[in-house]
């Protein structure tokens, strides 16, 4: 990966960690580690058994990881979770009852999704501190989003793929198929989002827009699939202005959305390259059968709809130029 690429890649793991929560989340953790360690393993619920308060743990060192990652963080119940889990970790898995070395590392994967100020609140690192000195480990800390992107963007590159998946490229679209354009567009219509009924009464210059809203690292992405929304006419002047509508409406509301989420700026990407994966995330359907290829030509679809839009000025913001 060149620097570039690796910019998009921390941008697509940002968008991803900020819609996940419980198990999806979980789940997203755990395929990082396993990637970035032969060691980690993972351990599946036994009935009433559970998992022994075990998500995954290293055990030649000695290394455990309890994961939470609620929809909404409360720091109370995250230090009943603290007290819970440890407590239930070290009856099954300490003092040599699994493995000889023990419990020596303890880890408290909070899934932030970058939305809440950088850090750890104060009770919690106490919490955990106090456990460490309790029960003499040698490390018992919080592990956040940011821990977890620098496991993944360790990885080599085809591994980092197959976990955030490729990153889009509207070049590789030698002519997009109605199919493509018909299903990304039907997946927006039924997002659950409330639409948007806020109207746009101006179309600014495409390149324009690009540098008022700043977009920086994804602006070649959105450029190229630029090129290629001639599909997008087509396909709309076949169907009811309905389809259109409703289509806008969904984005317009997506993006409102992707403001209440807050992301750090990282490398050369910015706030606004942040928003626009967000919500390509959001309208880029799933392959039914996981095809690495069909995904990818589906996200590829659904960013040439959002060029579409942003042209449009349906999307992001109006320079403040074209009000006047």
């Amino acid at each position: 990966m060149d620097r570039i690429e690796k910019t998009l890649a921390r941008v697509i793991f940002k968008s991803k960690v900020a819609t996940l929560a419980g198990m999806a989340f979980q789940n997203f953790f755990t395929s990082i580690m396993t990637y970035h360690s032969t060691d980690f393993t993972t351990v599946k619920p036994q009935g009433s058994e559970g998992d022994w308060k075990n998500d995954g743990h290293e055990p030649q060192m000695g290394r455990y990881y309890q994961v939470y990652a609620p929809e909404v963080f409360e720091e109370v119940k995250a230090i009943s979770k603290i007290i819970e889990d440890f407590d239930g970790l070290l009856l099954k898995w300490g003092n040599g009852k699994v493995y000889p070395i023990g419990v020596k590392e303890f880890y408290f994967v909070i899934n932030d999704a970058y939305r809440i100020q950088l850090g750890t609140y104060p009770t919690t690192l106490a919490k955990l501190e106090d456990i460490r000195q309790l029960h003499s480990l040698s490390v018992c800390k919080p592990f956040l989003s940011k821990d977890l992107e620098d496991k993944l963007l360790d990885l080599e590159d085809d591994k980092i793929y197959s976990v955030i998946g490729y990153i889009p490229n509207p070049a590789d679209i030698k002519v997009l198929s109605l199919s493509l354009v018909d299903e990304v567009v039907k997946y927006i219509a039924e997002n659950p989002t409330t639409p948007s009924l806020d109207q746009t009464l101006t179309s600014p210059l495409f390149k324009e827009k690009i540098v008022f809203n700043e977009l920086k690292a994804t602006a070649p992405l959105l450029t190229t699939a630029n090129y290629r929304t001639g599909t997008l006419e087509i396909y709309f002047s076949a169907n009811s202005n309905f389809t259109r509508q409703e289509v806008r409406d969904k984005l317009k509301a997506i993006y409102e959305d992707s403001k209440q989420i807050i992301f750090p700026n990282s490398d050369d990407a910015t706030e606004s390259d942040h928003r626009l994966f967000y919500i390509l995330n959001e309208i880029t359907p799933k392959s039914t059968n996981n095809n690495p290829r069909v995904s990818k030509e589906l996200q590829d679809a659904a960013l040439v709809v959002m060029s579409f839009f942003f042209e449009a000025c349906d999307i992001f913001e109006e320079p403040t130029y074209a009000n006047a």
